[in-house]
């Protein structure tokens, strides 16, 4: 497993530098899913490159389905936890927005980033 650490500041910098520590924690949650989902479809992975929302998983057989498993979890968690009945989207690209409930919005907006690039790279 390797770091990028560029990513990982972009990554903050793109969701939201005021709450670094929860967009890190997130990515770190993300990156371990996706490991443990590995494990239980018994994927054969050879390397992880952990870059936050440009997080790369290589192996001989990855797939886009493999890869997204991970984000639509978090993006089903955060919309479960969000308790607000409107979804500020206005906020899902304010860097610097502030939330009443930070942890299932930002939940919802790394997701969603992560989809973004997974499907703009591939």
């Amino acid at each position: 497993m390797f770091i990028d650490v560029v990513g990982i500041l972009l990554t903050v910098i793109i969701i939201s530098p005021r709450y670094c520590f929860i967009v890190l924690l997130l990515c770190f949650m993300e990156s371990v899913f996706t490991i443990l989902i590995s494990m239980v479809l018994e994927s054969n992975i050879t390397e992880v490159i952990a870059g936050g929302i440009f997080t790369t998983v290589a192996g001989p057989n990855n797939k886009d389905f493999f890869l997204i498993l991970s984000p639509l979890f978090f993006f089903m968690l955060g919309l479960g936890l969000h308790k607000d009945k409107k979804i500020p989207w206005i906020d899902l690209i304010n860097p610097i927005a502030d939330f009443k409930s930070p942890l299932p919005a930002l939940m919802i907006k790394t997701s969603l980033f992560r989809i973004m690039v997974i499907y703009l790279i591939n």
